[in-house]
């Protein structure tokens, strides 16, 4: 009886995430053709950041709801690999949302936001409560675990220095930081989300993993495939800019673009240790 209530569970679980996945693909496919193709979606925002979403729109329409989908598929029929994809693509467009929500300017598209950022939010939940049912670290053989873990803090000190040196400035000197007035915000909603929940989430999986364990492998395989996506938007929001004559400056592009091609290389060494499910 026991089994036969546990495998209930799990199918009502399986067929929970699929609606939320469906809905959430049609949303972000949605919010992302609105923002890349229609005029005035971001008419009320900085000029920078509206070249910026546009980058990102296009990134989420061509890359990412395809991804949603095909790593949910992948994943319901057993795919390891697919799930931990899946993982990572949903906590990118948690965050990306939680961005796009507080962020941009009021527009037309504001309610989609919500929707798009609870969707992902609960997805996400249910996700992690099915997966974490699962011994991840078990997953893997002879993973290259101490390389792995060093580059995800590495990462993230990157990032805590960039924004860092953004900041402090302005805190000494009690002004507001370039972007903050630039982009007419109260305060720059990637600060607080990567200070205060993504880069201590990367340090807090290099720890773990570096100590192998199984939430470790977990955190660092959700942060790896979530550094690809984000620094491939990141990516094409500089690229869109150029594309506008606002910034004609590869650099920072090609900064992103060496990024997403090393975390796939980083990628791709730790899920090829991964084995395959016991039949």
């Amino acid at each position: 009886m026991k089994s036969i209530h546990k495998n209930t569970e799990k199918l009502s679980e399986a067929k929970t995430l699929r609606v939320l996945t469906v809905l959430l693909a049609i949303s972000l496919a949605t919010v992302s053709i609105f923002g890349a193709f229609v005029p005035g979606t971001y008419e009320r925002d900085a000029v920078s950041m509206a070249a910026q979403g546009m980058g990102q729109d296009l990134v989420d329409l061509f890359l990412v709801v395809p991804l949603l989908l095909v790593s949910f598929i992948f994943y319901t029929r057993g795919s390891r690999v697919a799930a931990l994809i899946y993982g990572g693509t949903l906590f990118y467009i948690l965050y990306s949302f939680v961005i796009y929500c507080f962020g941009v300017h009021f527009n037309k598209l504001f309610l989609h936001y919500c929707v798009t950022l609870g969707l992902s939010v609960y997805a996400f939940i249910l996700f992690m409560a099915a997966i974490r049912k699962e011994d991840v670290g078990n997953w893997f053989a002879e993973a290259p675990v101490k390389l792995v873990s060093g580059y995800l803090l590495f990462v993230a000190l990157v990032f805590y220095t960039l924004w860092l040196s953004t900041l402090l400035p302005a805190l000494i000197s009690n002004t507001i930081p370039r972007d903050v007035e630039e982009y007419g915000l109260l305060v720059n909603p990637v600060h607080v989300v990567d200070i205060a929940f993504a880069l201590p989430g990367l340090i807090l999986g290099s720890v773990l993993l570096w100590n192998k364990r199984s939430i470790g492998y977990l955190i660092a395989s959700i942060a790896l495939v979530f550094m690809i996506l984000l620094t491939i938007a990141l990516a094409g929001m500089v690229v869109m800019l150029s594309v506008r004559e606002i910034g004609e400056d590869f650099t920072v592009a090609i900064v992103f673009a060496a990024l997403a091609l090393t975390s796939i290389v980083f990628t791709i060494l730790f899920f090829s240790k991964t084995k395959p499910p016991a039949s």
